[in-house]
């Protein structure tokens, strides 16, 4: 039973304009079959990756690397995989034995954390086909399988005390290698050159957020229900 008629007015219209609203954020009209939640995460996306560029640190980093000599093997989980592993360590200057599912790997740890680099800043660079011509398959994979040698490189290091060279691998990895796999195929944005639509958006989830709340607190007064301290 409505106890405030004037209360249940105002939270149905807040309430009903906040539904139609949510329908319209949730319609695929954002361009490219995107909903508003979709457009709004990969314009944060494209944000987040202008300031996620550490290329030239890591290359820095890589390029320290050079001359220290690595001899190590591997354990693919696959014929197939081992075979991929060996192309990007061919292609860093490594010299390459597989026997099956495994790989012997003897080559010069800055090279091959350049190569890593490079690939890196291709896919950051959404030049995924630069990343094909180099190793004829698939770059999103070839990407993965680096990253997957590399734990296992990094294991390897740690069991033989290269705790200095496992360190330096992990930050090429995070700092390059995850970032270039991760961002593809986003557009890197500026915040300084995309204050406006940044603002809206804020400014748009807070307000959003009120909304809802004010709405469902002036519809549950309206029959009544509210909450109150109590005195004794």
């Amino acid at each position: 039973m409505i106890k405030n008629k004037k209360s249940f007015i105002i939270g149905s219209l807040l309430l009903l304009s906040f539904a139609v609203c949510f329908v319209v954020i949730m319609s695929p009209i954002f361009g490219n079959g995107r909903n508003g939640l979709n457009y709004a995460d990969d314009m944060f996306n494209s944000f987040s990756k202008a300031s996620s560029n550490f290329i030239s640190e890591t290359a820095e980093v890589a390029q320290s690397q050079q001359g220290i000599h690595i001899s190590l093997d591997l354990k693919a989980s696959s014929p197939e995989e081992a075979e991929r592993w060996g192309k990007l360590y061919t292609n860093a200057g490594a010299a390459v034995t597989i026997q099956d599912s495994s790989l012997s790997i003897n080559g010069d740890f800055g090279k091959i954390l350049n190569a890593v680099v490079i690939d890196s800043e291709s896919m950051y660079n959404n030049d995924g086909e630069a990343v094909e011509k180099r190793y004829g398959y698939a770059a999103r994979e070839a990407t993965n399988d680096w990253n997957n040698s590399l734990k296992k490189i990094d294991k390897e290091l740690k069991a033989s005390s290269m705790f200095k060279e496992s360190a330096t691998l992990t930050r090429v990895v995070q700092k390059a290698l995850e970032p270039g796999y991760n961002y593809y195929g986003v557009e890197a944005k500026k915040v300084s050159e995309n204050k406006a639509i940044l603002s809206f958006l804020l400014i748009f989830y807070l307000l959003y957020t009120v909304w809802y709340g004010f709405g469902l607190f002036h519809f549950c007064e309206g029959f009544g229900i509210s909450t109150s301290k109590s005195h004794k």
